[in-house]
């Protein structure tokens, strides 16, 4: 609310200013050209006069002397230069003394206070707009305004012969200019129209594109803080705001994960306890177990069906004993003990530990490479995924190794010939506790994972339904001195 409040009120200035900056230039263009075209009639006027006066006057005609004759004289001259903007006319000599006037009364009479008269006898033009209201003679009443121009008539050596004051009418000059401010506050009411309509449209645009998506976002980030972090960013704005609502959302998303994480880190780490407790209380009842079925086996060994339930009982030993191995692999993170080994050494150690059956047909790479690693537990990475491809094939089957090496990675592959991971199936297969089998702990691959990791490698899988599964796992070279 304060946003568009503050926009809103920035909008009210600048079109305030828009429309006083407006105006004021029309008014400043406007005065600009009365000047201009009272100048150019000063000027024209006093051109006109000047040019007249040299043609028809004489040096003589500017002497305050014979005033009836200069009369006549001056009286034809007027009739010579009369247009319809010149009222009338006074001639001056050099003395300040009116030579000539249409006022009889104060021809001869000298007038030595006007300021302007002596700034024309200094040989410039002087013009002045003439006050009408308190003049008395009733040939200008009859007009709106009157310019008086003084004009210097000057000799071919430039001396100033005397000053010829004329009355102009700015009748028609008034209405040019009357009709130049119509055209004027047109122009300038249109461009401020024009104007106001593009900042209005653009803060339309602006408030759309721009204020709105950032007061959503801002709710939503009040929203989150609330904890609320169901998100949805609308697609409005321009770009880097829709950019920015994007971010938010997926950062809301990633907070979620990230609490779904945290919740089932804290269940794992519950889970983990307990399972602790139970594997350790277990382990030592089982090895009991076990070796007490070696005994029975040797003295009580020689009955065949005595042997199945024998191997029924040893492959159930070695279930429990590798759910219980996964288990503590899991809870149980131990630093590496990194030792030199030959990678096929600790395959061969894995398939012995992995119960594989004889109707499983294995297949050893013809080649080797030294690795430096924990491989006790890279062993169980191994016993791992062979006993899940052993019970992929039903017991039934050929599982593959490869092992390939350059100059950063080793590669090691395990391939079955089993069904396949479905590929709903396949994106969980890391994650602690997912099993689809009835009697996994979900424990194992995440378990492998977390090895493997551990020894800066990474591990990865590619299935075929039908077909088989291969897991890719790549470590490390192991960088030997020659």
């Amino acid at each position: 609310m304060k946003i568009k409040t503050g926009v809103t009120l920035w909008l009210v200035l600048v079109i305030g200013i828009v429309i006083s900056v407006g105006f004021t230039m029309s008014y400043v263009v406007s005065d600009y050209f009365k000047q201009t075209i009272l100048k150019r009639d000063v000027d024209v006027n006093a051109k006109f006069i000047s040019v007249q006066a040299k043609q028809h006057l004489t040096p003589e005609d500017f002497v305050a002397n014979d005033f009836g004759k200069k009369d006549v004289t001056y009286s034809k001259f007027f009739q010579e230069i009369d247009t319809d903007e010149i009222v009338r006319f006074k001639v001056w000599s050099t003395g300040e003394t009116v030579v000539y006037s249409d006022e009889k009364d104060i021809v001869g009479k000298t007038f030595s206070d006007n300021d302007e008269l002596e700034k024309a006898l200094d040989g410039n033009v002087v013009s002045e707009i003439s006050d009408l209201k308190k003049s008395e003679s009733t040939s200008e009443k009859k007009f709106n305004e009157l310019i008086e121009i003084y004009v210097p008539v000057k000799s071919d050596s430039g001396k100033v012969l005397g000053v010829i004051e004329t009355y102009a009418s700015l009748d028609l000059a008034n209405q040019y200019i009357e009709n130049a401010n119509y055209i004027i506050f047109f122009v300038t009411s249109v461009g401020v129209s024009i104007t106001g309509a593009v900042i209005l449209l653009t803060f339309s645009t602006f408030r759309k594109n721009l204020i709105n998506p950032i007061i959503e976002i801002h709710k939503q980030t009040k929203r989150i803080q609330e904890g609320d972090l169901d998100i949805k960013s609308e697609s409005i704005g321009y770009e880097e705001v829709r950019k920015l609502g994007n971010e938010v959302e997926i950062m809301t998303s990633k907070l979620k994960e990230q609490q779904g994480q945290i919740a089932k880190t804290e269940r794992l780490s519950a889970i983990g306890e307990l399972a602790a407790r139970l594997a350790h209380d277990l382990r030592n009842p089982l090895s009991v177990i076990r070796n007490s079925l070696l005994l029975i086996r040797h003295k009580y060994g020689s009955n065949p069906e005595t042997i199945k339930d024998f191997d029924r009982i040893d492959r159930s030993i070695f279930r429990m004993s590798h759910q219980l191995e996964n288990v503590m692999d899991f809870v149980t993170t131990r630093e590496l003990q990194m030792d030199t080994k030959s990678v096929s050494s600790i395959l061969r150690n894995a398939i012995e530990k992995a119960g594989i059956p004889e109707s499983i047909k294995i297949n050893l790479p013809p080649n080797d490479a030294i690795i430096d690693c924990d491989s006790e537990k890279l062993e169980v990475v191994f016993e791992n995924i062979l006993v899940n491809a052993k019970h992929a094939m039903k017991d039934s089957g050929i599982i593959t190794t490869r092992i390939n090496e350059d100059e950063d990675w080793i590669r090691i592959e395990i391939e079955d010939s089993g069904s396949g991971i479905p590929k709903d199936v396949l994106p969980k297969i890391f994650e602690p506790l997912f099993t689809t089998k009835q009697e996994g702990t979900g424990l194992g691959l995440s378990s492998c994972k977390n090895i493997i990791e551990q020894h800066k490698g990474t591990i990865e899988v590619r299935t075929d339904v039908g077909k088989g599964t291969t897991f890719i796992i790549k470590l490390p070279v192991k960088k030997l001195q020659k």
